[in-house]
């Protein structure tokens, strides 16, 4: 005998209101008192009640599914930030789906807005999540407003306002990291660049060097090198600080995939980490506690990051004059790890 399905009538007798209050709330309607609107989902989460697609279809046009747009697949940023999502669309009664497409630069503007509009039609999703580099990209953006698509955005401090926006304080983070190497005595410090289609590249390097300029140091052009956010580019960018003369002690890399890469070089280099070299990075994935020595790093929220998106942009649904969001903030941590240490001579 098969399991029988919780309907809305027990959901609203679990929270002890109408049925009409539960509909009111699974539809994100405005003036449900707060008390109300948790007393009701949190009688969803007990049953595990799913509102069914075919009967919401009759009530509007409205698809319950969020639409997570991503380039890649294998960034342990976005998978970690795309479960963040799952957990809170599954909260409210909402289904995420994944695009993965390819970004603006790889084609013309022209040919994306055209895939796009595509993909939306073909999803008709309530709402969007864009992590970078989409959540930077000025085509995107004007194609959802086009399309009349509310988008959440995840990471970026610059653009437009009055969207969902979530992310920690970029620059004060990395402000915070380079102090740290700065208090162990390091000077001479390499700053890798991430892409330069995203906001927080610059976001992160304007808090590089702002800890250099309390010091009263000098920020030197040839210690920063381009990079991608990835691995190769760490490489090659440690490549080109290590062989700077004189050296630099320490190099901050803007994020761990690309301080990776920094610390292979090293290591094949004869570098030692931390003797001869401090490696800092930024993200503290998964990479950060499994390579060795074990990488300094900011912590980000990530799996929060898409949570408080996904719900935010779940609590716009459905109003018929979209608010206006503020941006949220969430909080960062420094972790100090064994890929730092003091310097070894005074410099």
């Amino acid at each position: 005998m098969g399991t029988v399905l919780p309907k809305m009538k027990d959901v609203a007798a679990l929270a002890g209101v109408s049925i009409k209050t539960v509909s009111r709330v699974l539809n994100n309607e405005p003036h449900v008192q707060h008390a109300v609107r948790e007393r009701v989902q949190a009688a969803v989460t007990e049953l595990g009640y799913v509102p069914s697609k075919s009967a919401r279809s009759l009530r509007g046009s409205r698809s319950y599914s969020i639409n997570m747009m991503c380039h890649s697949s294998r960034s342990n940023y976005v998978n970690t930030i795309q479960f963040g999502a799952v957990i809170a669309c599954q909260q409210r009664g909402y289904q995420l789906t994944i695009s993965l497409i390819d970004t603006v630069e790889e084609k013309s503007a022209t040919d994306f807005r055209d895939e796009l509009k595509i993909l939306m039609a073909r999803s008709s999703p309530d709402g969007v999540i864009l992590v970078a580099p989409f959540a930077d990209d000025p085509v995107v953006l004007q194609v959802f407003d086009e399309l009349a698509i509310p988008v959440a955005r995840i990471g970026p401090s610059l653009g437009p306002e009055g969207r969902v926006r979530v992310g920690i304080n970029e620059r004060e983070a990395a402000f915070e990291v380079t102090t740290h190497l700065l208090e162990l005595g390091h000077t001479r410090i390499g700053f890798v660049r991430g892409l330069e289609n995203q906001a927080v590249t610059e976001e992160r390097f304007q808090g590089y060097k702002a800890a250099l300029l309390e010091k009263g140091l000098k920020p030197d052009a040839k210690h920063v090198r381009k990079g991608r956010f990835d691995f190769r580019s760490g490489v090659r960018a440690a490549e080109k600080l290590l062989a700077l003369e004189p050296a630099v002690t320490a190099i901050f890399a803007s994020n761990d995939d690309m301080a990776a890469g920094v610390m292979m070089l090293a290591n094949r280099q004869g570098v030692k980490v931390p003797e001869d070299l401090s490696i800092v990075g930024f993200d503290d994935s998964e990479i950060a506690e499994n390579m060795w020595p074990t990488l300094t790093t900011v912590r980000q929220p990530l799996q929060q990051l898409g949570e408080v998106a996904a719900l935010k942009l779940i609590e716009t649904l459905g109003q018929s004059v979209p608010p206006v969001i503020p941006p949220t903030i969430l909080p960062h941590k420094m972790i100090v790890r064994q890929s730092t240490a003091k310097v070894r001579t005074p410099v």
